[in-house]
């Protein structure tokens, strides 16, 4: 009873502090996590999202951005500035005050390398067409760890995911795997994004994406409130909007950077998401190494390969230019 007591107080030390802290993670993009459920592994947190000792990092709170008008196309016009050949040395995304650096080292505009890309900002009028779309081929739910099989869960090399719209609902779409950009154009599909398609693939996935620049807080909070309960905290992550497969991925994810990165992130558990270089702090990357494959390959739909910024900046020749008008 007593080390319950004092696995709790630890938790809510840990917590506490994490609130005045800053994350960064994952995904590979997946954004980190280290969540306070002890049901089912409390050894160590690691990872993208970790349930049981959550140290969220890569999403959480709306932020300033340098905003474009949504009517802004994500390439220049003929009027625009001319596409960059220099060397890309400013990072992709939305810094905040946990993020560690300036808006003259991150911002949500990639031009460098023969590379220009700056997405549009996403407005509730276009959220709420987006979540008039309907899935005919909703992803199946996750019902195993896959982490527990990493080798049977990894990225698919030069696959993209489709949307295709399916008169079979009333606006209707279906979500397939290409194996190539030029194959799902070929198949006038819009692309919704780089990798194969995967649980979070969805529109609704997707605007929780747009939502939450940074999911870090809420993440974590559904930890701390769901301690030991793995279905409060899935349901608490369906809060956020996710749908069930994608918040049990999530909730896989955190699970697992808890198990693999728990003494890391701790060290790190005040740091900003990034290092004065811009680097990653040490739990983001733990989070990245450990977690991020494996999330990448169930959950398909990433920041970065989706074309959004947030407060977790990263190198533009890892962002995806993709902008999301199905219509």
């Amino acid at each position: 009873m007593l080390m319950r007591v004092c696995f709790f107080l630890t938790c809510v030390f840990f917590f506490g502090a994490c609130s005045g802290g800053s994350e960064s993670k994952p995904s590979l993009d997946t954004d980190t996590v280290i969540s306070t459920d002890s049901a089912e592994n409390t050894p160590d947190p690691a990872g993208e999202s970790d349930e049981e000792t959550e140290i969220i990092s890569e999403e959480g709170q709306e932020t300033d951005t340098l905003a474009l008008d949504s009517d802004d196309l994500a390439f220049p016009d003929e009027d625009g500035d001319a596409v960059s050949t220099l060397p890309c040395t400013i990072l992709f995304g939305t810094p905040n005050e946990k993020t560690g650096l300036s808006s003259e080292q991150c911002q949500p505009v990639c031009n460098c390398e023969g590379k220009f890309f700056a997405p549009p900002v996403y407005t509730e009028e276009d959220i709420a067409a987006l979540l008039a779309l309907v899935p005919v081929n909703p992803p199946a739910e996750v019902t195993e760890n896959p982490y527990e099989k990493p080798d049977e869960h990894q990225p698919t090399p030069g696959a993209v995911c489709g949307l295709i719209r399916d008169d079979a609902l009333f606006n209707g779409y279906r979500l397939e795997t290409f194996v190539s950009e030029a194959a799902a154009v070929a198949a006038d599909a819009y692309l919704t994004h780089w990798d194969a398609c995967g649980v979070c693939s969805t529109i609704a996935d997707l605007v929780v994406y747009m939502r939450y620049p940074d999911l870090t807080d809420p993440v974590r909070q559904c930890g701390i409130n769901n301690i030991g309960n793995k279905d409060g905290n899935i349901a608490c992550l369906r809060d956020l909007g996710f749908t069930l497969p994608c918040a049990q991925i999530w909730y896989y994810n955190t699970q697992n950077t808890q198990k693999e990165c728990f003494s890391v992130c701790m060290a790190a558990l005040n740091k900003p998401y990034h290092n004065p270089d811009g680097s990653l702090n040490e739990c983001l990357i733990c989070d990245e190494e450990k977690s991020g494959p494996v999330f990448k390959a169930v959950a398909g739909r990433t920041r970065r390969n989706t074309g959004l910024p947030s407060s977790m900046c990263r190198p533009c020749t890892e962002v995806q230019p993709v902008v999301h008008r199905y219509w």
